[in-house]
This record gives structure tokens, C-alpha cells and sequence, in this order.
């Protein structure tokens, strides 16, 4: 079932590749522009314990993350895992929990079937993201491929995050959004292409063998497993917390950890909150929000860019345009809502939608920009500890990015439940007004502030990833530390942040 390694990334592979961001980042769009609001308006629950089961379930899936991600770097112990993948398999298996999410869309459940339902769908989300994330390290080691695997999948999903709000904005003017079917048919139906695609990324992907991962002791035929019992599986949940803590010595995913879950969690707020801005502070409708967020598809020919500046300048250079640009964009949207007494105005529409042009331009780049960088962090890592722990560093990053995300879920919720906003009333007070707005521009601001002054010291491009490659093929084929050139001895320790001598160590 598994590829060799030796095959080559083509244009069809990395759109099948690609393919499995549009669940990852599809059902993302779907739930965070419409599920609190359909919750709120046509299931009977408040804004604060929708906003609550958010919270704690990405907490949940963070956990999930946490666990899952030793686990999957170490799947090809087990023999199912050497038999169908250790990445692949979990892609597979997914196809069919994805309709787990059906029961997400059907009204007149109780709350907290609707809270099971979300964590299940939550933890199977986070299940496949963390073995889908390390399928780059595994298809190919090269800098440019690696790129194009993840423009691949960002492109994607862009397109998602823009034709799901486009098409569900033309489902609700048809079907209106005073009634819950057009809500509830278009979710099902997306969840049908939810599964589709992640059936075709499950067969243009390929991942190493267990000899290529540094598990062929497990595939000689004398291999006995071994059967341990309580203390030695409490063991491993030592070395497994051990492994995670591993992971933030290392000085660049520091680094990149402190950029990505601030870029995840502007994502977060401005997905959570630009539906009800619109409806309640901008005083417009949920189908004229879907077909604002559709603007979205303005960054799609600018992926190749992207991809092109990411290549030739790095990510420093390109966090920097992104954050400025986000800015002024964070501005325009302040403007928007002091002027929005003018919002039935055909001026006040045009700039309304240049400025989601802007935007949703610069949310596309704030969430390119992470992933793009992370594929690099296992290959710093296996500098120092000899191994390629992609799965191992995704769990870490996940666990860290779904706790911010569940808590900044459980803030504004809390916020807005105290300012006495409510969903079913079509006017809000003034203190909810206020609420609404300071959370939906102030956390996207301090987001953007933060992550800004933490990326200038991004080391990592693909000069520097080149380098540790290059050291890393020469420590394999035996050579030894006393030889290492001085300039990429102090390019490694700028970037694993140990003495080199502490480098190439089990």
C-alpha cells in the first residue's frame, strides 16, 4: 500500500496531497462561519456554551494531539502499522468518521448530543491532521518539493475557505435563513466532499518505509513484540511527555511555535467572529458575510507568489509584508464599523468589499506562512537526536495551538455572554456592540503584534535548511563532528540552540 520514497512529487501528487486540507481546512470554514450561529438560532443553545463546547473540545483535541502524536511517529512498531502505514492508514480510516458530522446539523437534539458529537468530530479532525501534516517530511526531502507540497495544500485550502462561504451564501438566499434546511442540507453535503477528498489524498500520497523511518528491527523476521503491563506502559507515557519536551529545546520551533499558534489564533477569532460582526456590527446578513468571505478567492493566484517569496527571500521577509499588510487591513475594518450607519450605501458596499479583498488576502498569507515553515523543523531536530520526529513536533505544536485556540474560545465566549450579547435578537445592546468589535479587531491585532516582533528572528530558509541536510548526509555516510565547517557549525547552533558537540547524539 505504501510508495517508496524514491517517488517523485509531480503537479498530481501535490494536488492530491492538497486535496486533504480541503476536510482540514474546509470543515474549519464551515464550522466556525456557521455552527455557533445555527446553534444559537435554531438549536436552542446560548452563545456561551456554544462558544464553551468550542473551547473545551479544542482542548480535547489538543490532548488528543498530544498523545496521538508519539503514537503515529511510532506506529510502525505495531504490525498493522507495517503493513498499511503508520501516516496512510489513519488518512483511510478517517473517510468514514468524517459523517460523524451529519449530527452536528440536525435541529431538535439535546445540547450535549450536539457536545459529544463536536468533540468526536473535533478529536477526528486532529487524528488526521497530525498524520496528514507529516506527510511532506516523508514524500520528499527537497526544499522546492516540499514548498510545493504545501502551496499545494494551502491553495486548496483557500479554495475551500472561499467556495464553502460562496456556495453557502447562495444556499441561504435561496432557501432563507429564518429556517434551518438550508443550513442543515448544505453541511451534509459538504460532508460528503469532506470524505470524497480525503479518499483521493489517501491515494496520491505515499510515506517512508519502516526502514527509510528507522524501524527496520521491527521487520526482521525474528522480531518478537514485547507485552508490558501497567508499569511499562506508564513508562512510556513518561518517555512519550519526555519526547514533547524535547521538541521546544530546540531554539528555531521555539521560535516558529510562538509565530504559528498567534497566526492560529487570529485565524480563530476572525473565523469565530466575522459572521457576527457583519450580522450584528456592520448590520448586514449572513449571506452578504458568505459572499464577503468568498473574497477569499483573490489569494489563490497569489499562492504562487507566496510560494515564490517563501523560496527566494524565507519566511522572515514574508511574515513581515503579512503583518504590515494585516495592519492596515485591521484598520480598514475599524473604519468599516464607525462608518456603518452608511452600510445600505453603495460606496460603503464597494469599500466594504475591497477591504475583505485585503483582508482575507493577508488571512490567506497568515496561515500559508506556518505550515510552509514547519515541514523544516524535523529536519533541525534529526541534526541533534539522529531521528525524524515531523509527527512528534506536530503533536507538540497542535497541543500548544489547540489550547490557546479552546481558551481564546472560552474568553470570547465569556465576553460576549457578560455583555449581554444574544443571537436571536436582531439588535444588540451597546455594551455587546463594543464586545463584539474590541474582541474581533483587538485579538487579531495583538495576534499580528506579537508574532511580528517573534518572527525577525527567524533563522530558518532554504540556504540555512540546505545546510543542515547537507550536515546531516555527511554525518550518515560517517563523518566526524572535528569536521564541520565553521560557518554551518554556527548556523546549526544558532538554530538547534546546542553546542554543536551536542549535536548527532540518540
Amino acid at each position: 500500500m505504501r510508495r517508496p520514497r524514491s517517488h517523485q512529487v509531480t503537479m498530481l501528487s501535490a494536488i492530491g496531497y492538497g486535496l486533504g486540507d480541503f476536510y482540514a481546512g474546509g470543515q474549519g470554514a464551515l464550522v466556525s462561519t456557521y455552527l455557533s450561529l445555527y446553534w444559537n438560532k435554531f438549536c436552542g443553545l446560548n452563545i456561551s456554551f456554544s462558544q464553551t463546547v468550542l473551547g473545551l473540545s479544542a482542548i480535547v483535541s489538543a490532548f488528543v494531539a498530544l498523545g496521538f502524536g508519539v503514537l503515529d511517529d511510532n506506529f510502525y512498531r505495531f504490525a498493522i502499522g507495517r503493513r498499511f502505514g503508520r501516516r496512510r492508514l489513519f488518512l483511510f480510516v478517517t473517510v468514514p468518521g468524517i459523517f460523524i458530522g451529519t449530527l452536528l446539523w440536525i435541529p431538535g437534539l439535546s445540547a450535549w448530543a450536539y457536545a459529544c458529537a463536536y468533540v468526536l468530530w473535533i478529536a477526528l479532525v486532529q487524528i488526521f491532521a497530525t498524520a496528514y501534516g507529516a506527510l511532506p517530511g516523508e514524500m520528499t526531502a527537497d526544499f522546492n518539493e516540499r514548498t510545493q507540497l504545501s502551496t499545494a495544500r494551502l491553495f486548496t485550502a483557500t479554495a475551500a475557505s472561499t467556495g464553502i462561504p460562496l456556495l453557502g451564501g447562495v444556499v441561504l438566499s435561496y432557501a432563507g435563513e429564518e429556517k434551518p434546511d438550508g443550513y442543515m442540507w448544505f453541511a451534509m453535503g459538504m460532508t460528503l466532499a469532506f470524505a470524497v477528498a480525503v479518499f483521493l489524498c489517501w491515494k496520491a500520497t505515499w510515506e517512508m518505509t519502516p526502514s527509510q523511518a528507522g524501524f527496520s528491527a521491527f521487520e526482521h523476521p525474528d522480531y518478537v513484540p514485547i507485552r508490558v503491563g501497567f508499569s511499562g506502559w506508564a513508562r512510556r507515557c513518561r518517555k512519550m511527555l519526555r519526547e514533547y519536551a524535547s521538541t521546544v529545546k530546540i531554539a528555531e520551533f521555539r521560535k516558529h511555535l510562538v509565530t504559528y499558534v498567534l497566526c492560529m489564533v487570529s485565524q480563530d477569532t476572525f473565523s469565530q467572529l466575522f459572521m457576527f460582526f457583519v450580522i450584528y456590527n456592520w448590520n448586514k446578513t449572513a449571506a452578504f458575510g458568505s459572499l464577503l468571505l468568498s473574497c477569499t478567492i483573490i489569494s489563490l493566484p497569489l499562492m504562487p507568489v507566496f510560494a515564490r517569496i517563501m523560496v527566494k527571500q524565507g519566511p522572515r521577509k514574508l511574515y513581515a509584508l503579512n503583518y504590515s499588510a494585516s495592519v492596515i487591513g485591521l484598520i480598514w475594518f475599524a473604519l468599516l464599523w464607525a462608518t456603518a450607519q452608511y452600510s445600505h450605501t453603495v460606496i460603503w458596499v464597494i469599500f466594504t468589499v475591497a477591504g475583505s479583498l485585503w483582508m482575507l488576502s493577508c488571512k490567506a498569507l497568515t496561515n500559508y506562512i506556518p505550515w510552509a515553515v514547519f515541514p523544516y523543523m524535523a529536519d533541525i531536530d534529526q541534526i541533534v537526536t539522529m531521528r525524524y520526529r515531523s509527527a512528534t513536533f506536530l503533536g507538540a505544536q497542535t497541543f500548544i495551538r489547540q489550547s490557546a485556540g479552546g481558551l481564546c474560545s472560552l474568553l470570547i465566549g465569556g465576553v460576549l455572554s457578560f455583555s449581554g450579547f444574544d443571537a436571536t435578537h436582531r439588535v444588540q445592546t451597546q455594551s455587546a456592540h463594543i464586545a463584539l468589535g474590541a474582541l474581533f479587531l483587538g485579538i487579531y491585532a495583538l495576534c499580528v503584534l506579537v508574532g511580528w516582533l517573534a518572527s525577525r528572528t527567524l533563522v530558518i530558509n532554504r540556504n540555512t535548511d540546505n545546510l543542515v541536510l547537507q550536515e546531516i548526509k555527511r554525518r550518515q555516510e560517517g563523518g566526524v563532528a572535528t569536521d564541520i565547517d565553521p560557518q554551518v557549525r554556527h548556523t546549526i547552533e544558532k538554530m538547534t540552540g546546542v553546542a554543536y558537540e551536542q549535536c548527532w547524539q540518540q
